[in-house]
């Protein structure tokens, strides 16, 4: 038998019916036994059910606002109703603890009454304790299932009207047991009722302080203290980062996390590399906030360490440059450095030389005082050449390359006519376990033979291929 899951958002719906329609049964009876006995403790109790109502009312419309997913206007959904729907809440309660405070200061001070005391009266309040207890249970348990703040204030809410009720009741048993101890005083049972009255504004004022606070600080943005700090501490030990280097912001929509990650990479690591170092951060994060949203921002930085070669491509790297052929010369009299700057054929000397002074500049910044750089502008091919192929010249290079080397092995021969010159592909074979050292300068040796065979080349490319 295949069991179906319950939906969260009809049942966190039906939690806060259910909330509305006891706060309308309350509410109808408190007014009815507190009109009826002059009670301003119980009729204290009505209008504070009235509010409960209200609010939960109030919880309902917002429960369902919050559930709305995310659109256009609101990227982060709309779960913040719910801290709106409960500082709304709060200022209805504030105000229902100032009238009552006010009534309860006239029964006090000016014109303080003994009201009717009836059997309704104790029936009324142990009805409205058991219900209160049951909507709270039931709420409480809604909003752990499915992570509500809505119905967590409104559980609150409930369980602290409980202490109210139990004033209530409390001040009417101080009254109604007067008539029968003559030792207790009459200026205590003409204020017993107005004394309760009191307590359940202060219950309320009470939670509308919690709630109140709460709310602001949802709408603030507000985390725990040593949340942040505790996001830098795990991030920052994830393979890849910096250390020290994470900055985290952290922000809760409803109970759905948003966390911001700044981290700084050595700046030698490729993009994939990169790439791999933000998926370790977000898992970080997540084993600590689950189901958080996380969004890495990548800082590639000079690591302690960081080789000089790396500085010189980074440095190519922050001008939008290519290089190749570096090479890195320790003197007795300083650092030099030898690199290929690539830059468009097209471009006249003067505008080329222009990139190879901001190269330098930058490469000097970044290593020693003493370095000195020397660029070699490489003319770059950037669009489709037209080209032929070339028969003749690639029998020409067959015969140059019948004086190579026995353990070199010529697979294939292309030559290409183009408006710049000759270019030749070679795919050889080179023994497997060959330095790549020694590769290179075989390659070289290669390429002089078949320029000397070929006039006006432009270009040899050499493709080496390990034979075992």
């Amino acid at each position: 038998m295949t069991l179906v899951k319950a939906d969260p958002h009809a049942a966190k719906r039906a939690a806060a019916l259910g909330s509305v329609a006891s706060g309308i049964i309350l509410t109808l009876l408190k007014l009815v036994v507190g009109f009826s006995t002059g009670s301003l403790s119980i009729l204290s109790e009505a209008a504070h059910s009235s509010l409960d109502l209200l609010a939960a009312a109030l919880t309902f419309v917002v429960v369902r606002v919050a559930d709305l997913p995310p659109d256009e206007n609101h990227p982060y959904g709309h779960a913040r109703a719910e801290n709106l729907g409960a500082l709304a809440e709060t200022s209805l309660l504030v105000v229902t603890a100032g009238w009552v405070l006010w009534k309860a200061y006239q029964h006090i001070f000016i014109t303080p009454e003994v009201p009717e005391i009836t059997v309704w009266s104790f029936v009324i309040m142990f009805v409205s304790l058991a219900i209160d207890w049951q909507r709270s249970r039931s709420l409480r348990k809604a909003a752990a299932d499915y992570q509500s703040q809505a119905l967590a204030a409104d559980a609150a809410h409930f369980a602290n009207d409980m202490v109210g009720t139990v004033l209530v009741i409390v001040g009417l048993a101080i009254t109604g047991l007067a008539r029968f101890i003559p030792t207790i005083p009459s200026w205590l049972t003409q204020r017993a009722d107005a004394f309760a009255a009191v307590g359940v504004a202060l219950v309320a004022l009470y939670v509308s302080w919690s709630l109140g606070l709460r709310s602001v600080r949802a709408l603030m943005d507000d985390v725990p203290g040593n949340l942040n700090e505790q996001l830098e501490d795990v991030t920052g030990a994830v393979p890849g980062v910096i250390t020290g280097s994470p900055r985290v912001r952290t922000r809760f929509v409803g109970n759905q996390a948003y966390v911001d990650v700044s981290v700084q990479v050595p700046r030698s690591q490729t993009l994939e590399e990169a790439h791999h170092t933000t998926e370790g951060v977000e898992s970080a994060v997540r084993s600590e906030l689950a189901g958080a949203d996380v969004v890495v921002h990548v800082e590639p930085t000079r690591s302690e360490g960081e080789p000089y070669t790396t500085s010189v491509y980074a440095a190519a790297h922050q001008l939008g440059l290519h290089v190749h052929n570096v090479d890195i010369f320790l003197l007795q009299d300083g650092m030099r450095v030898d690199v290929d700057l690539e830059v468009p054929a097209s471009l006249p000397l003067a505008e080329a030389h222009r990139y190879s002074e901001e190269f330098d500049a930058v490469v000097r910044g970044e290593l020693p005082p003493s370095t000195t750089v020397a660029v070699h502008l490489e003319p770059r091919r950037d669009l489709v050449q037209p080209a032929v192929r070339y028969p003749q010249a690639q029998e020409q290079i067959r015969t140059a390359l019948e004086q190579s080397p026995s353990e070199i092995r010529v697979y294939d021969v292309e030559a290409f006519l183009t408006d710049g010159g000759v270019v030749v592909t070679l795919r050889c074979g080179f023994p497997a376990a060959m330095p790549l050292l020694q590769v290179h300068l075989t390659m070289a040796r290669l390429e002089r033979q078949i320029r000397r065979a070929v006039p006006d080349m432009l270009r040899v490319q050499i493709d080496p291929e390990p034979v075992t």
